[in-house]
């Protein structure tokens, strides 16, 4: 029996659920509680108060949907609670409504930014625990999970395991600061020859991940090996090739794991063994249980 969930857990999960809401959800949901709590204010009129409860709606917009967004909620809940009790809820005189309305419009302000900022917060630790400080590329988490989304949509997929060559002697020759740059200079070089729905992470070193959503095993073979060729050739600071290992992956019978890495960096390292160049293995090939061992059947290829 698997352990109960603790109350972190559940607000994790909580968190993780209005983070992924789309925006015009995040409006629906917010509209869809303005007007339920807007009806029940009007039912009770004075007998209950509400006010708290329109301040937990502003957490909505704030956090999914920004400050303005939230600052027109406010406004569309002060709205609601005036039409459903008007002036009544005030009945000390002008000077009390006033004094009263400006403690709720500095409770809203107070409660918009605090979520609108949590937000952002939120959002740059996010994006920094997913990606790779010195390149900019996602990280091996990121990639599965960003590989694993497109894959949900296409019929077909490259998973490529590319380790630099040449990179050793950069570090020994010229130093770590030099090794950096040729990094930044080689992840640079492959953004621009991939795709932007296109998977590309560091996952350590001079090693890489990249994931190419294609339409067809041909087409995997075709991009696989003319992408080797163009990493091979970009201009960089130093001189760098590359090897890779790629299976083709028929996204209709299988997703994006670690076996399947684990499979392209053998292949990689057969590449590496030939001097550099790039082994291909479309996943499912007959030939045995080869996630177990190397690629060796009559539909591996090699391009020099």
């Amino acid at each position: 029996m698997p352990p109960p969930r603790r109350w972190h857990d559940r607000l994790d999960a909580l968190i993780a659920w209005t983070t992924a809401l789309s925006r015009a959800r995040a409006r629906a949901l917010t509209a869809a509680a303005v007007v339920i709590v807007g009806l029940a204010d009007y039912a009770t009129g004075n007998t209950l108060w509400f006010g708290p409860i329109y301040l937990l709606i502003l957490c909505m917009p704030a956090w999914t949907l920004g400050w303005r967004e939230a600052a027109l909620t406010s406004a569309a809940c002060v709205a609601v609670s005036l039409a459903a009790n008007g002036l009544e809820a005030y009945p000390l005189g002008h000077t009390a409504i006033a004094w009263n309305m400006a403690m709720r419009l500095l409770a809203v302000a107070i409660i918009i930014v605090l979520m609108a900022g949590t937000r952002r917060s939120y959002d740059r630790e996010w994006h920094r625990a997913r990606s790779d400080s010195l390149t900019g590329l996602a990280n091996e988490q990121a990639f599965y999970d960003n590989a694993g989304a497109v894959a949900r949509h296409r019929a077909w997929g490259i998973l490529a395991y590319v380790d630099l060559d040449g990179f050793k002697q950069i570090n020994d020759r010229h130093g770590h600061a030099a090794g950096d740059e040729a990094l930044q200079a080689f992840a640079h070089g492959v953004r621009d020859l991939i795709r932007p729905n296109d998977v590309f992470a560091r996952i350590g070193g001079d090693e890489f991940l990249l994931f190419l959503p294609v339409d067809s095993e041909a087409e995997g073979y075709r991009r696989a090996t003319t992408l080797h060729l163009e990493m091979n050739c970009m201009q960089t600071p130093f001189p760098l090739g590359c090897s890779i290992g790629a299976l083709v992956l028929n996204l209709s019978e299988t997703g994006v794991d670690k076996a399947h890495v684990g499979v392209a960096d053998r292949l990689m390292y057969q590449a590496k063994n030939d001097g550099g160049t790039i082994w291909i293995r479309t996943l499912g090939d007959p030939g045995g249980d080869w996630l177990d061992g190397p690629a060796d059947d009559e539909r591996s290829s090699q391009a020099a």
